[in-house]
């Protein structure tokens, strides 16, 4: 086989069989086949297109059961899980984990907030999530260890109550989604945080769900928040419950004052009364 470039030559040989006993002719012929190295394949008709066959095939999709749950731990690890219902001062940190099952994945934390009751709409609330960053700018009682990077989202915020005597529990709650796509497209970019921007990410739009944990309950300390409520106006139901004893007080010694000033006037007419009766009674015998 040769080729000058443009074409491809294949020689070859056609010989007479040779005999070891007799011969009586010789023939030897070489031939040679040359191809183009191009073709241009046409259609008939003088059409240059090629038909091709498209095939659509629809596969049947279903909804697929995702578990989404929250969990408090009692250190930074996140190892020691609780398990009873957590009293913690306000000096406490709050190691938060909220999980997917299956693992293979992403979720995102999309808000999260509190409230005093289990109730997620209720009117008193704290928002420290917004829009899967942190709300509060370099917020030292708050950080996000990881959100959008796995089957599981990290946060750690410090303990704290809501103003109010009545409010004494915490309910935490957090719209979750999750991320069909990779984890550098799923995680959230919070850098802008001076003007308070968040990037938007292109991902696949999948529906949120609320997931929430409660009751946390807050411990006073032993003489820490003792020594912050001194000097401090006493509570209402205090100031209430002192007005209703000053009043029985007073309501009681006038009614004493009364009652003593009768028994003094009663004993001369009562004697009077008596000293009468004995005149009389010795008339008429």
């Amino acid at each position: 086989m040769a080729s000058d470039g443009a074409h491809i030559v294949f020689i070859n040989t056609i010989q007479s069989n040779f005999s070891d006993i007799i011969t009586r002719t010789f023939i030897n012929i070489t031939f040679a086949c040359r191809y183009p190295v191009n073709y241009m394949v046409q259609q008939p008709n003088g059409e240059n297109k090629i038909s091709v066959d498209i095939r659509t095939i629809t596969l049947n999709t279903e909804d697929g059961n995702f578990s989404v749950s929250m969990m408090l731990y009692k250190d930074p690890n996140f190892e020691d899980m609780w398990t009873t219902v957590p009293f913690l001062t306000l000096e406490d940190n709050i190691f938060v984990k909220v999980n997917m099952i299956p693992g293979h994945l992403i979720i995102q934390l999309e808000n999260c907030w509190s409230t005093p009751t289990k109730d997620p709409s209720h009117a008193v609330q704290y928002s420290f999530i917004e829009d899967s960053c942190p709300q509060v700018v370099k917020d030292e009682t708050l950080s996000v260890i990881m959100n959008g990077g796995g089957a599981e989202a990290i946060f750690r915020i410090q303990m704290f109550k809501f103003v109010g005597i009545s409010y004494n529990d915490i309910f935490l709650h957090c719209t979750v989604q999750i991320c069909h796509s990779t984890a550098a497209v799923c995680k959230p970019n919070c850098t802008n945080y001076g003007r308070i921007t968040r990037n938007k990410r292109e991902t696949t739009p999948f529906p949120t769900h609320t997931v929430s944990y409660g009751p946390i309950k807050r411990k006073l300390a032993d003489n820490g928040e003792a020594n912050i409520n001194k000097g401090k106006l006493p509570p209402v139901e205090t100031l209430i419950l002192g007005g209703l004893l000053m009043a029985f007080l007073v309501i009681t010694g006038v009614f004493g004052t009364l009652l003593l000033q009768s028994r003094r006037a009663y004993p001369p007419m009562q004697a009077q009364l008596t000293m009468s009766h004995f005149h009389n009674s010795e008339v008429a015998s």
